[in-house]
């Protein structure tokens, strides 16, 4: 057909109807000979011998430029720029405004393209009455009805897809599922442009409930089983991996999900399949969710390769604050003095999206992490869990990337938020399960810090466990649980398995680089070594250590027998013997060296 097309020399409405049928039946963005379905329909439009199919042919055209994210025909937008205005030429407009990162200039076309078809249907309403005064053969009036009914359907659900997309933007997930149920709700004979829709849908679910529903979703088991089931699950039951945005789709929400080396892979096949296209959105957006997918399975060098590719292409992307966040946790720079200046301080959303603003403070969260500068994560990423009606709703979807160095900081600088924040971070984690991991850990610190030294060991003992019966962890992650536990062991003086344990930390972070872990394991071991030798009664006992918690943190010893259930002399004898392995003589004293 493409030969056909290109050797007419005359207008042939037989082969333009069948260029566009091949465009818009098969649903995918080329035909069987590699030939865009773009361009199927601008050779459609030239050998169209009506002059409004030949507008419409192309503007579809133009559509399925914008469905494909490509803009690849210069010459096709100069030619849609002179057509005159109409709800598809707005939205051609609209599509493209999105594409070039003019979020206000898509908005406003798309206001425009739903003003022009409310006049077009009133006006073809009076039409239909016109015609009916002026002839009586009923299938003729039916027939010019239908006709125009059909058009307009057609061109609401291009609005509604394009709606759709402005609302993934925007990170607007409730008002995505909306548009997008509503575009596939008008069924339109566009194969590629539902294509789209069911897409977008799948995007916007991600934003509204999260990546686990999309995973069941992509593996066609949404619907098995439901009576009444949600506009997400009765328009992807089945869907296509065929194109590029779902594959990105899908490895984003399996590594925001925990499955991490699937989504590496999806992501990985997402950037090769467009190497030919090194600036094209989804490549970047997956180069960005590639890196972070490495980083986490500790496969650093590949998350370098990541960022090496995005710092080359051009555009405004989270390139920048990733390639901080690997020198920082290597310790190849040196810490920063004063306040820590990151890469989504001072910014505003303008241009940028919300999903790329998100990424980059996680990766500011993590690296500030590393510099142990506390403070300044809140300071960094306070502002996502603050409900910024600029970001909408990509704070909750990429809350397991940033919600563990949140709740981290708000623990050590004793913020009034750890509290809730743990609870929040322990409902991800049942969802998430390799964060159960940093859960624990965290929970053994805020155990801590309200001096109750049973139950911190407790958290410490069942992250460890989970660490080996749950889904596989990031190995940072792992191995940060290792040095709090052996520093906490430390302070309770049972500094034999302390040290044993802040070796195996800094065993881990060596092996993966993550030289300033390894410092601070260094330095944790050398204020060991510098302390009393052990000996084998150094140790405190499981109840040495439940009532020195107790007493330090001002129970007087007839509390802590009533809260122990034994006698007010078994708690004298405890303490003695925990005044001699401490080497304190004072309630005070053991009150100053118990952990805070």
């Amino acid at each position: 057909m493409a030969h056909r097309a290109l050797a007419a020399d005359r207008p042939d409405p037989g082969l333009a109807a069948a260029l566009e049928a091949a465009a818009v039946d098969g649903g995918a963005e080329e035909d069987e000979a590699g030939v865009p379905t773009r361009q199927l329909l601008v050779w459609a439009a030239d050998l169209s011998a009506d002059r409004s199919e030949r507008e419409r042919r192309l503007l579809l055209a133009a559509m399925h430029d914008v469905y494909a994210e490509g803009l690849g025909d210069d010459d096709l937008w100069l030619r849609v720029e002179a057509l005159p205005p109409s709800p598809l030429r707005y939205c051609a407009q609209a599509g493209r405004a999105l594409l070039e990162h003019r979020l206000g200039a898509a908005v406003d076309h798309l206001r425009a393209a739903r003003r022009a078809l409310a006049v077009a249907e009133a006006s073809m309403a009076a039409a239909v009455v016109e015609t009916a005064a002026a002839i009586e053969t009923t299938a003729v009036i039916e027939t010019t009805a239908v006709i125009e009914t059909t058009a307009v359907i057609e061109t609401t659900a291009v609005i509604e897809t394009v709606e759709a997309a402005v609302a993934c933007r925007l990170a607007r997930g409730g008002a995505a599922i909306e548009a997008a149920t509503r575009a596939l709700d008008a069924a339109s004979a566009d194969a590629v442009q539902v294509r789209t829709t069911r897409r977008l849908l799948l995007l916007g679910q991600s934003y509204a409930e999260g990546p686990c529903g999309v995973l069941r979703s992509l593996d066609g088991r949404a619907a098995v089983g439901e009576a009444n089931p949600t506009a997400a699950e009765r328009w992807t039951a089945v869907p296509e991996l065929r194109d590029a945005g779902l594959l990105l789709l899908r490895g984003e929400c399996r590594v925001l999900a925990g499955d991490l080396e699937a989504g590496a892979g999806d992501l990985d096949h997402l950037v090769r399949g467009h190497g030919g296209n090194p600036g094209h959105p989804d490549r970047l957006r997956g180069l960005e969710r590639l890196a972070i997918a490495h980083f986490l399975l500790g496969t650093w060098q590949q998350a370098d390769a990541a960022v090496d590719v995005l710092e080359q292409a051009d555009g405004d992307t989270a390139g920048r604050a990733l390639r901080a966040m690997l020198s920082a946790v290597r310790g190849t720079d040196a810490a920063p003095r004063g306040r820590v200046w990151t890469w989504t301080n001072g910014r505003t959303l303008g241009s940028a999206e919300p999903d790329r603003l998100v990424i980059a403070a996680c990766a500011d969260a993590v690296a500030l992490q590393a510099y142990r500068r506390h403070a300044d994560i809140l300071a960094a990423i306070t502002w996502l869990n603050g409900g910024s009606a600029g970001l909408e709703d990509a704070p909750a979807k990429f809350a397991p990337l940033w919600l563990p160095a949140y709740v981290e900081a708000a623990i050590e600088t004793a913020n009034p938020a750890a509290e809730a924040g743990l609870a929040e971070l322990g409902a991800c984690a049942e969802s998430v399960p390799y964060l159960m991991v940093t859960f624990h850990r965290l929970a053994g610190r805020a155990a801590e810090s309200r001096r109750t030294p049973a139950a911190a060991e407790a958290a410490y003992q069942a992250g460890l466990s989970a660490a080996q019966t749950r889904a596989p962890s990031p190995p940072l992650h792992r191995a940060q649980l290792e040095y709090a536990y052996g520093r906490f062991l430390c302070s309770l003086g049972r500094t034999t398995a302390g040290s044993g344990m802040l070796q195996r930390a800094q065993d881990s972070f060596a092996s993966l680089g993550a030289l300033a872990f390894v410092r601070n394991c260094t330095q944790q071991r050398a204020a060991v070594t510098r302390g009393a030798s052990p000996s084998p009664d150094v140790a405190l006992t499981d109840r040495e250590a439940t009532v020195a918690g107790l007493v330090a943190s001002g129970l007087t010893n007839r509390q802590v027998a009533e809260e122990l259930l034994i006698s007010a002399k078994a708690v004298e004898f405890h303490l003695g013997r925990i005044y001699r392995k401490l080497g304190v003589r004072t309630r005070r004293d053991l009150a100053g060296r118990w952990p805070s």
